[in-house]
């Protein structure tokens, strides 16, 4: 297991690709995740993408990249033959690049409360359009993970998973997103595992509102998390997974003591549903003892002015926990971060 970065957490710095693996490099990480191939090169010219990718392998980095389409035909305007295309184009060309494995998304959450489709049905659209693009993928050899993006639930994506086919689809496992539906970490990533191939790694804590709670994201180590029984989850089926960290800051409320938030997860079960509660009281406990800062003092402070120090609190908790589990942490550097900002601006 390697430690990196989903280049999101870095989008403050105002980076090119280029930059971000000098600065990620510099930092002692291990890889970066991208953002979507469209973004990278926006006719997906293939020679902008085989240089990012020859430079990522000559820092000894690993490199992912997302598509940059939504997996879910609801939320594009694009004919359905169109949004085949250019997927399909998308798949072909990170394969050019050696990129096989590829991040993705059915939503952002929103859509799973506000949209007029209901999400069950967003679901089983979705799984046929992937159906549709597996003859494109099994011919490069590639996958789309599809994140826990704040929209799915692991119960979900492994029903899309095992509906469409293992070889072409698998789970993009963001740690801490789990908590966006009640979901315990440790049975989360259990019930993700077999199918995990990418990850955005984070932390997060939770603390109670009139209608549910409310979530804090944090860098690895300073949350929630069972790291100690997660990873060697993960380990197990993926031995050589990228723990890519995705930081940011932002509150994230869910209303989970309103009926309709509850039918809207018909997979939540009451022992599960007990076990989050538990974790959201003992959440609580380190607030109110002062162990935790006040969640709204803290956003005040703006994140790109943290972002080395909260990657490189979590990057060095992550490799110690790997360490102490006996878990392969490859290409891990034996040198401390750099305490400055390369390449900013």
């Amino acid at each position: 297991m390697r430690v990196g970065v989903d280049t999101f957490t870095l989008r403050d710095l105002k980076l090119d690709a280029f930059q971000q693996l000098e600065l990620i490099r510099s930092w002692g990480l291990d890889g970066a995740q991208f953002g979507g191939l469209r973004g990278l090169s926006p006719t997906l010219e293939l020679s902008p993408l085989q240089e990012i990718r020859k430079r990522a392998d000559e820092l000894g980095l690993y490199s992912h990249v997302s598509v940059s389409q939504s997996c879910n035909p609801h939320l594009t305007d694009l004919p359905r033959t169109e949004h085949l295309r250019q997927l399909s184009a998308e798949i072909a060309a990170a394969a050019a690049c050696g990129w096989h494995e590829l991040h993705g998304s059915l939503g952002g959450g929103d859509e799973r409360y506000l949209h007029p489709v209901p999400w069950s049905q967003q679901l089983a659209d979705s799984a046929v359009l992937l159906r549709q693009l597996g003859p494109v993928l099994r011919q490069h050899g590639s996958r789309i993970d599809l994140e826990t993006h704040g929209d799915s639930t692991t119960f979900e994506l492994v029903r899309v998973v095992e509906a469409v086919g293992p070889d072409c689809v698998g789970i993009c496992l963001d740690t801490a997103n789990v908590m966006c539906h009640c979901e315990d970490p440790v049975l989360a990533a259990k019930r993700a595992a077999p199918y995990t191939h990418l990850t955005h790694t984070k932390d997060a804590v939770a603390f109670f509102t009139d209608h549910g709670y409310r979530r804090q994201t944090l860098p690895p180590g300073r949350g929630a998390l069972d790291w100690g029984t997660i990873l060697p989850i993960l380990a197990e089926y993926s031995p050589d997974l990228p723990l890519s960290i995705e930081d940011h800051k932002w509150l994230f409320d869910f209303h989970c003591f309103d009926r309709h938030w509850l039918a809207l997860h018909p997979d939540l079960t009451l022992d599960e549903y007990a076990l989050f509660m538990r974790l959201v009281w003992r959440c609580q406990q380190r607030f109110t003892s002062g162990e935790l800062k006040d969640a709204d003092e803290d956003e005040k402070t703006p994140h790109v002015a943290e972002v080395e120090a909260r990657l490189r609190s979590g990057a060095e908790f992550l490799r110690q926990t790997l360490a102490g589990l006996g878990l392969r942490d490859r290409g891990a550097p034996t040198s401390p971060f750099s305490l400055s900002i390369m390449h900013r601006g």
